[in-house]
């Protein structure tokens, strides 16, 4: 680590991926902060560093406390991997960082302790329940789709789906129900329990009739924000079905929902929503096979007008991290290898895992920046981002009479205002409504778009060409969408 990182790392506050420490502390209080950042995401140590003041004191004697520390841990946890250790030099001080990898092989204990620790905030927590039985999930090779749905029948499974599936792969040409039921028997569909046979987690999200009331998790909330807040919303949808449904629904929302830009180039209109649809729909495919479906939240989209975020629940399988996946360095790992063989034999998605790089190559296409990989709360989330649209500017309203103030609204609401909606927004001449929206020009808050039939105004900083945010012309695209599902 060189000076400038070891500099920005030390002003950082402490939180769930750092901890700061004068000195080594006594054996057992090291030993439970490692096991929580094991049992968490990881993390960083830094010795030397007073935790309130965020004084660069050092430390003393650096080879002798690494020496201690390895001897603390050794006896205190029994952990696969051992934290790297790191002596940085800083204005003639010694400090040491210890790195602490995500656990592959949770859950980590403290020696005498029954129940592991987690990293909460800035705090190292005994676990609850829900994080003891996700920690033994996530440590275990054992894929989480196989698990059976409480209290599913067969009857809650289309068998004419699960048919078509299997047919279509050429996986049986037979129909007997006994010979149906040993093949998903072997494809992980179903279970046999207690002499029963129960739909597996797999099972129902691919080909159950309601997976929403087997699993009721199985939801996308969808929702599209006015602004870059989500104070006030233009459009929302709570979406179920099978994950094919949720795909579909999903991706006409988003398309419903996407401002489009038209172009003129020779004699043709050329127009292009803001966001690859196949960037998208790859992003809802990734977060709705790799979530953890043993969480009770929901898949959620969040659409603003600069960016769209999809938040899917359950953090990056261990020993993945952000840094690796931007960097297409990892091996692709997943909580449901079932969910993946089928929509990889579907062609859905690739089993390889370059999902990520796709989803890079149409955004470059597209001219947009590089994906967001964020950690928060419990959710993995992907942010598309894209600095060239309309963007709503700061107004000095005290400039402005009334009539004005309400084509501003009406504008931030619509996108556009043509001269005979001013009209009838403010019941005003058309001598008026010229002055006024002349008034508006000249003070750069608008621009005049198009001819002088069919034209319109829309805000100054207007970067595309021309926007179209008639739901009609959304709605023609979500239809184009609709063939390639």
């Amino acid at each position: 680590m060189n000076v400038k990182e070891f500099e920005k790392l030390v002003k950082e506050k402490e939180n769930k991926d750092l901890d700061f420490k004068l000195e080594l502390p006594e054996s057992k209080k090291i030993a439970q902060l490692v096991a929580a950042l094991y049992n968490s995401r990881g993390g960083k140590i830094i010795l030397g560093v007073e935790d309130k003041g965020r004084k660069l004191i050092g430390i003393k004697e650096p080879q002798k406390a690494e020496h201690r520390f390895t001897q603390i841990i050794r006896h205190w946890c029994r952990l696969d991997e051992e934290p790297k250790i790191e002596f940085v030099k800083y204005k003639e001080r010694n400090f040491i960082i210890i790195h602490c990898p995500k656990g592959k092989d949770t859950p980590y204990f403290v020696r005498g302790e029954h129940i592991p620790r987690v990293r909460i905030g800035s705090s190292n927590m005994p676990a609850n329940k829900e994080e003891i039985a996700r920690l033994y999930r996530e440590g275990s090779s054992k894929s989480q789709d196989v698990f059976p749905v409480e209290n599913s029948t067969l009857d809650d499974l289309d068998l004419e789906k699960v048919k078509k599936y299997l047919k279509k792969n050429e996986l049986t040409k037979q129909l007997n129900n006994n010979y149906l039921r040993e093949l998903m028997l072997k494809e992980h569909f179903v279970v046999r329990e207690n002499k029963k046979i129960i739909p597996t987690i797999a099972g129902i999200l691919l080909f159950g009739k309601n997976p929403h009331l087997n699993i009721t998790q199985c939801e996308i909330r969808a929702d599209r924000y006015v602004g870059d807040s989500m104070i006030e919303w233009i459009d929302r949808k709570d979406i179920h079905g099978t994950m094919f449904d949720m795909i579909k629904q999903t991706e006409k929302f988003m398309l419903r929902n996407m401002r489009t830009s038209a172009k003129v180039v020779g004699f043709k209109t050329e127009f292009r929503i803001e966001y690859p649809i196949e960037a998208l729909r790859e992003a809802i495919v990734n977060a709705m096979v790799h979530r953890d479906w043993h969480s009770d939240e929901a898949i959620l989209v969040r659409m603003f007008d600069s960016h769209i975020d999809i938040l899917s629940p359950g953090e990056l399988l261990r020993p993945l991290k952000i840094e690796e996946i931007k960097r297409d360095d990892y091996v692709p790992l997943s909580r449901n290898k079932i969910i993946i063989e089928v929509l990889g034999k579907l062609g859905i998605m690739d089993k390889r895992g370059t999902g990520f790089l796709r989803i890079r190559e149409s955004m470059k296409k597209w001219n947009l920046p590089n994906l967001e990989f964020i950690e928060k709360l419990g959710y993995f989330v992907i942010r598309f981002n894209n600095p060239a649209i309309q963007k709503i500017p700061e107004i000095d309203e005290s400039k402005l009479n009334e009539r004005q103030k309400k084509a501003a609204e009406y504008i931030k609401q619509n996108g556009r205002i043509t001269t005979k909606e001013y009209i009838t927004l403010n019941k005003t001449s058309i001598i008026t409504a010229k002055r006024d929206l002349s008034d508006l020009k000249k003070k750069k808050i608008i621009k005049f778009i198009g001819s002088a039939k069919t034209g319109y105004y829309c805000f100054y900083n207007l970067i595309n060409d021309t926007v179209n945010d008639t739901v009609n012309d959304t709605v023609n695209y979500a239809k184009k969408g609709d063939a390639n599902l």
